[in-house]
């Protein structure tokens, strides 16, 4: 994992049945104060851990950029959420597959929320983090990252993210006639089918079609009623 002189670390591999589950069991075990989180498939470049070591003696929460390391439909448009650009700043987001929190942070808001067992679970934690820490972004901290193996892999992941969608929107106050007038609005707007070159445009409009699925299911399922 890293090639140079660095070597003050610890790695805690956890298979717990969810992402959330195996990360809060990875928070439990480690013994350091700078905890780090990356993904099976993450492929840190060189420097990658002395670099957010250093970032989190002064930061309490560090995102770093992703970057998809294959040529294909999904290196561009379809990718760029995970890319903050080429300046350090503070934002409001990280990706699990990539970032750094220090443990003070999860004591004070708690851990990973074990009721999303994958899917939109870092949106709802640096909501979190953010009542009481902000998120730094560093443009050097590089991780490679497939986004996708494959369209339907793509198309997978968009519905499998968008059924945990309403259980955050509850969790955030809104109603659910609030969040079905949201389904609906994002289901009639264009700009959500188009607006890219053609073949990444199918791939854009049938990952909206996807979305939009998983949110119906999502609420469904979250909204059902003891009898459903």
């Amino acid at each position: 994992m890293e090639s140079g002189s660095f070597s003050d670390y610890e790695v805690c591999l956890q298979s717990e049945p969810t992402a959330t589950s195996a990360r809060n069991a990875g928070i439990e075990r480690a013994e350091s104060d700078k905890l780090v989180f990356l993904d099976d498939d993450s492929r840190p470049r060189d420097g990658y851990l002395s670099r957010i070591s250093e970032l989190l003696e002064d930061e309490s929460a560090v995102a770093g950029r992703t970057v998809h390391p294959r040529d294909d439909i999904f290196s561009g448009s379809l990718t760029n959420h995970y890319d903050w650009g080429d300046e350090p700043r503070y934002v409001t987001r990280f990706w699990g597959c990539n970032m750094g929190v220090r443990r003070e942070v999860f004591d004070e808001v708690g851990g990973w929320d074990e009721g999303i067992p994958w899917g939109h679970e870092e949106v709802e934690l640096a909501e979190r983090v953010l009542t009481t820490s902000p998120i730094y972004y560093d443009p050097d901290l590089v991780v490679d990252h497939p986004y996708a193996d494959s369209v339907s892999d793509f198309l997978t992941k968009k519905y499998q993210q968008e059924v945990q969608q309403p259980y955050l929107w509850t969790k955030e106050g809104r109603s659910e006639r609030e969040q079905w007038l949201t389904i609906l609005g994002d289901a009639i707007t264009p700009t959500n089918y188009i607006g890219f070159p053609l073949r990444t445009s199918l791939v854009y409009a049938a990952g909206t079609l996807a979305r939009i699925a998983g949110r119906v299911r999502g609420m469904r399922r979250h909204h059902a009623s003891p009898t459903d």
